[in-house]
């Protein structure tokens, strides 16, 4: 504990080590919330549904939140060698120290799954066709995590501000060789995406959820130390949370709009239309991660299997597919436009 101490007192001379001293003694001193069973993301939308029903946000409008991007979140990554680029953002609403706390937390997590990520994913395809027409139903989980040790880490905060929404961002350099140089891996960053789409004959519904933890281990159970949640009904965002401790997010009071700044370079999105960032920059730039995640692991499926039923009425058929991987991958830049954020990946398979 004194090396600790002794330790901080060198790093609080730089303005920026000072950030990242204050992060880790949060980490030794914040009251932790334990975690409950952190499996897969429940398929029971009762809850979900409900707030779907009675949410009155469609006919209540919400007062926005107008920020201005610096320059240097649209500008390309420099190469990136030996150094891992990376933004972390927190929630909006905070206080400044907490804010630069939990984008510093938050980036060097990524950064760790940036190195590797381990990748699953399943999926289900059912269609029943009757004489009247052919139901349809696809449905799929992807799960990505990484194991990391903050404690080896030794991110750089190349640059940083605070928005008018009280969002932090930061970009983060990170020696890719102290990502992985501790064997005691005590940290856990582990994001679940989960998407339904049903096509029946009164129409089609979409549903997507994404559940992501930073979690610690402590003995045999996990803390969680940062979580975000939310989840959409065709496309509208009807719940969002966040778990962070001394956090007060303003997720559900806030529409957030960005200035329209025209980025310098032309961005390779790939066929991706980008995401709005009306619930927040932190849900946008995580959700722009996950799906070009979602896509590759997607594409490297190896095992389908194809399930069949034909009854006098109906002819039932389950594809289903299964794909293991662990992948590597890098932001080449950031485009924010129109109010919607598209973030190109690198991506290649470990």
């Amino acid at each position: 504990m004194m090396t600790f101490v002794r330790l901080g007192l060198k790093m609080l001379r730089n303005h920026h080590n000072r950030l990242l001293f204050l992060f880790f003694l949060t980490l030794l001193v914040i009251p932790a919330v334990r975690s409950q069973t952190n499996t897969a993301i429940s398929r029971d939308f009762d809850k979900e549904m409900v707030i779907y029903k009675t949410d009155n946000t469609d006919s209540t409008l919400r007062p926005t939140s107008l920020s201005k991007i610096p320059a240097w979140m649209n500008s390309r990554f420099p190469e990136q060698g030996d150094t891992l680029y990376v933004f972390g953002i927190s929630d909006p609403g905070l206080n400044d120290t907490i804010a630069r706390q939990q984008a510093i937390f938050r980036g060097m997590a990524l950064g760790a799954m940036a190195k590797v990520t381990d990748c699953e994913h399943f999926s289900d395809f059912y269609s029943q066709a009757k004489g009247s027409g052919t139901d349809s139903k696809y449905e799929e989980i992807y799960r990505f995590s990484a194991d990391f040790s903050g404690k080896s880490m030794t991110p750089v905060i190349l640059n940083d501000t605070i928005l008018s929404s009280s969002e932090a961002i930061v970009l983060l350099g990170i020696p890719a060789k102290s990502i992985h140089s501790s064997r005691k891996k005590n940290m856990r960053i582990e994001a679940v995406l989960y998407n339904n789409e049903a096509d029946i004959m009164y129409g089609n519904k979409m549903s997507r959820k994404v559940d992501i933890n930073i979690l610690k281990r402590d003995s045999n159970e996990k803390i969680i130390i940062d979580g975000s949640y939310f989840y959409q009904m065709n496309g509208r965002a009807t719940d969002m949370r966040c778990l962070f401790p001394q956090s007060q997010a303003v997720y559900d009071r806030y529409e957030f709009y960005y200035n329209d700044r025209a980025s310098t370079h032309q961005t390779d999105s790939s066929g991706v239309s980008g995401t709005t960032c009306k619930q927040g920059l932190w849900i946008a730039y995580v959700s722009e991660i996950l799906e070009y995640l979602s896509m590759q692991t997607k594409m490297l499926s190896n095992e389908s299997q194809v399930l069949r039923d034909k009854t006098e009425d109906a002819t039932v058929e389950i594809l289903r597919e299964r794909s293991r991987t662990r992948l590597l991958w890098k932001i080449g830049d950031i485009d924010i436009h129109d109010n919607k954020m598209r973030v190109n990946l690198t991506i290649s398979t470990y």
